[in-house]
This record gives structure tokens, C-alpha cells and sequence, in this order.
């Protein structure tokens, strides 16, 4: 006798179909899960990779190099031309003032000196024979002078005799008066020639003195043309320490060319170039420090060049006290302070910048060993420290290595 079963639910016919859908949507729910889950990379970290964010001072500067350099240089050149025939020093000698830094030769100049010095010579002695000769015009004129104003003291005499005798009846009237006519044209004509030799005596006088003022002149030609030959050695216009020397024996060396160099080492200054983008924040007076063997030097800039060549410009510095003995040459790190020291949030410096471009960094949570991807804000830096702005607080602990390990994980645990 048959059995009448009953009949199944539905759901045990499609039993197979429900349990797929349910295992896939439960595998697709755990993908998204896993899709909205921060990205976690478990890594290694040491204490030397973690900071911690605090409010201090913050003091904003310019960090680079500067070069020591003498406050004074002077440029030696070459008054005459020639051929190095001998070099005396080199770069970096230290020299006093009249030592020979080279030795050049030139034939011309030699032969125009000898020929100088035979026509100084000719002319020397013909102004000699000229003065002698003047000399010679000049006693005949006091000579004839002196005779002419002993015929006038003789003819007032005369006159003086002519008229006694007027006087006395020896001669008339009218004798008297011819004499006296005869005397005053005699004495007219005698002062004339007084003058006349009195002038000629004048133009003597200045004509000597137009030949030794020749001679004078011929004998700074002379002298000026010795100079050349001592212009061929050249020598050290003050103390100091050579630089730049850039001849060889055997070289041409023009007239006025630049040889060398000599910088004062009584004081010196420091030259360094900046970014254009710090040229509105630089100002003289402003403080700076330089570091040289784990001393602080104290430097204010003193001078600013303001032409901008290949995005940056040149600032030199002062030392505002007695620095410590320099050489010339020597390169300083400086720190040049762009503002004064505020209270502001800071962040040390590290090499996660350099992947974040300071956009976001990485923050240790509570655990202590996890730290998470948040963004900040950084302002200004120096070499030691970031301004923090925005994203992060005093206390705050993070990580400041490289990031380039972490790849695109947002949460990092050790």
C-alpha cells in the first residue's frame, strides 16, 4: 500500500542556490569591508624615528655657506708691458709691502730709455750753453747800465759847473740856456736807454728761467722714463696675501693687464649667496652666526648686492666682534636670522617631507604602537625645526623617517 509523503518547503528544493548566494554575498560584504579599512602595514621603528610636537621658541633663519674673504683686496697690474722673466711668489704667499711679485723684461722700453737719456743729455747742454751766453748778456747790460748812469751823474755835474759860472759872469745868459738844452736832451736820451736796457734786462731774466724750466721738464722725462725700467719689476703695493697670480715665465704680459691680486688680512668679511626668494627679508644690520671649530662667531650683515644672477644674490657680513684668527679662503656655515625668536608650535625636521611635501605626516594614537595618516600644515622652517599650523597639537608623537618604506598604507603598526 503506497504511502502518501509530504510535500517539501520550497526553500529545501533551492537549499544549494540560497547557500551560494549567502557564501557570496557575505565574500563581497568582506572585500568591501576590507576596501573601507584604512590600509595596514606592520613595520619595524626605533625610537630614533619618532618625535614629539611642542610648543617652544621658534626662531626663523637662512642656512648656507660663506666664504671668508679679506674686507680689502688691491689689484696689482702691470704698468709696462713685457715678458715674465722670473715670478717671485706664488698664490697665497704672504707679502710686505715693496716685494717683488715678478720680474719682466722689454727690450724696447730699454732702447727708448737709452734713447731718452742721449737726448737729455744733448739738450742739457745746449741749455747750459744758452745760459751761459745769457749770463754773459746779462753782465754787458749791468755794464752798460752802470755807464749810463755814471754819464748821467757826470752831465748834471757838468750843468751844475755851467751854471756857477752863469752866476759868476763867466758865461751868458744865452750860453747858459744852449747848456741847458744840450743837458736835458743828454739826460732824456740817457733814462731812455736806462729803460730800454732795463727791459732787455727783464726779457734775460725771463728768458733763463724758460730754460730751466725746459730743463726741469726734460729732467721729469728723464726720470719718468727710469720709471719704466722699475715699472718692469713688479712689486707689492701694500701688506698682505697674494691671490689670483696668473702668470707664467715666459708669458707677454700687457700694459695695465691685472696679475694678481693682494688682500688686506688686517680684518675680514664674509661673502655668502642667498635664494632670490629671501631678497626682501634681508636688510643690513641684520644678526647672523657662523660656526668655525665649535665657535660662534657674531656677524651682522653689512652689505647687499641687489643683481640677481642665476636666482640668487650676494650679501657680504661683518664680524661685530673680534673673531677668531681666519684664513682667507675658508668656508663658514652661517645661519642668517630672518625675524626674531617666537612662541610657536614646532615640529623637528625629517625625512618624511620629502615624500608628504608636508601635506600629512604620521601620528602615533594612544597604543603607542600604531600610528595613523592625518594632515597638517606646516609654516616657516630653519634647519632644525617645522612650524606646525594646523593638524596636530603640543604632546603628540609621531613619525618623522623616510616614508617611502610605508608605500600608500594610511595606519602603521610595530
Amino acid at each position: 500500500m503506497d504511502i502518501k509523503l509530504a510535500p517539501k518547503p520550497w526553500y529545501v528544493k533551492y537549499r544549494m542556490y540560497l547557500l551560494g548566494s549567502a557564501v557570496l554575498i557575505a565574500l563581497m560584504a568582506y572585500v568591501v569591508v576590507l576596501q573601507l579599512r584604512p590600509k595596514t602595514l606592520k613595520v619595524e621603528v626605533s625610537g630614533d624615528e619618532l618625535a614629539v610636537v611642542c610648543d617652544s621658541d621658534f626662531l626663523e633663519y637662512v642656512d648656507v655657506n660663506g666664504l671668508v674673504c679679506p674686507v680689502a683686496s688691491m689689484r696689482v697690474s702691470a704698468a709696462e708691458g713685457g715678458t715674465v722673466e722670473r715670478i717671485c711668489c706664488h698664490n697665497g704667499d704672504l707679502l710686505q709691502r715693496g716685494d717683488t711679485i715678478l720680474v719682466l723684461s722689454n727690450p724696447k722700453v730699454l732702447e727708448e730709455m737709452a734713447d731718452q737719456r742721449r737726448n737729455h743729455d744733448l739738450q742739457q747742454m745746449q741749455h747750459r750753453k744758452q745760459l751761459i751766453e745769457m749770463q754773459q748778456k746779462s753782465i754787458t747790460l749791468r755794464q752798460q747800465a752802470l755807464q749810463a748812469d755814471f754819464e748821467l751823474r757826470k752831465m748834471a755835474k757838468n750843468f751844475e759847473l755851467e751854471q756857477e759860472e752863469a752866476r759868476m759872469g763867466v758865461k751868458s745868459q744865452a750860453q747858459l740856456e744852449v747848456a741847458q738844452e744840450e743837458y736835458e736832451y743828454n739826460r732824456r736820451r740817457t733814462l731812455l736807454t736806462i729803460e730800454n736796457l732795463r727791459h732787455d734786462s727783464v726779457l734775460n731774466v725771463l728768458g733763463r728761467q724758460l730754460i730751466e724750466q725746459q730743463m726741469a721738464m726734460e729732467a721729469q722725462k728723464l726720470e719718468s722714463s727710469n720709471r719704466r725700467s722699475a715699472a718692469l719689476v713688479i712689486l707689492a703695493p701694500t701688506d698682505g696675501q697674494i691671490s689670483n697670480l696668473n702668470a707664467t715665465v715666459g708669458a707677454q704680459i700687457a700694459a695695465n693687464e691685472q696679475v694678481g691680486e693682494i688682500g688686506v688680512q688686517t680684518d675680514y668679511k664674509v661673502t655668502a649667496r642667498l635664494n632670490e626668494y629671501y631678497i626682501d627679508r634681508i636688510q643690513n644690520g641684520q644678526p647672523a652666526t657662523a660656526f668655525y671649530k665649535g665657535q660662534r662667531i657674531a656677524l651682522q650683515v653689512s652689505r647687499i648686492t641687489p643683481q640677481v644672477q642665476e636666482h640668487s644674490f650676494g650679501v657680504e657680513l661683518a664680524a661685530t666682534a673680534s673673531p677668531p684668527a681666519l684664513r682667507q679662503g675658508l668656508t663658514l656655515r652661517l645661519q642668517i636670522e630672518l625675524g626674531q625668536s617666537e612662541r610657536r608650535l614646532i615640529l623637528p625636521r625629517g625625512n618624511f617631507y620629502a615624500q608628504t611635501g608636508g601635506q600629512w605626516i604620521m601620528r602615533v594614537d594612544k597604543t603607542q604602537h600604531r600610528a595613523r595618516r592625518v594632515p597638517i600644515k606646516l609654516g616657516r622652517q630653519n634647519t632644525e625645526h617645522y612650524e606646525v599650523l594646523e593638524g596636530l597639537q603640543a604632546g603628540d608623537r609621531v613619525l618623522i623617517s623616510g616614508y617611502d618604506r610605508f608605500g600608500d598604507a594610511e595606519v602603521i603598526e610595530w
